[in-house]
């Protein structure tokens, strides 16, 4: 009995989860950007939904629905990737890989490209393909960038693709 009642409990909360984020988006038709924001801010905050935390980050990264926020942009992408959103892995992972907005850091880089690929992101695979190929910030490996372009192709990414054939070729 008791773990129906878990059970129960878990799936309602999910719908809630669910429920703010598709208020947020249905607000976001209407025009009504900030009270949007608010619903994805909420999800985020009180709920830890990644995709809440990824929507408020673009909202203060594009500045279109309030100001301009770039760190708090950062901290919600941040956030994002720490609850499991690839996307916000590859947004944080990125800017300390090209040093957007964050001092250039390939050791963070690299665990954020990795994070997002073992969650099957093809870009996070790809890129950490690119670092070990090119000797970016760790010790260059030619075995584990073929490793890692194997992956990335398998998720999809044709340049990945292109360049494993490239280094089977060399």
């Amino acid at each position: 009995m008791m773990k129906r009642m878990i059970v129960v409990m878990l799936l309602l909360g999910i719908n809630i989860y669910a429920g703010l984020i598709e208020e947020g988006v249905a607000e976001a038709r209407k025009g009504k950007n900030v009270e949007a924001l608010k619903l994805f801010e909420q999800a985020c905050l009180e709920q830890k939904v990644a995709q809440g935390c990824y929507y408020s980050a673009q909202a203060y990264a594009k500045g279109t629905v309030v100001s301009k926020d770039m760190d708090k942009a950062f901290d919600f992408y941040t956030k994002s990737c720490d609850i499991g959103y690839t996307a916000g892995c590859m947004v944080v992972g990125s800017s300390y890989y090209y040093g957007r907005s964050v001092k250039k850091d390939y050791n963070k880089a690299e665990a954020l490209f990795q994070t997002a690929c073992t969650l099957g992101d093809a870009n996070g695979c790809f890129l950490l393909g690119s670092m070990y190929d090119l000797g970016q910030g760790i010790k260059r490996d030619v075995q584990q960038a073929k490793e890692f372009y194997t992956k990335a192709c398998n998720y999809g990414s044709k340049m990945a693709c292109k360049y494993k054939q490239q280094m089977l070729n060399n």
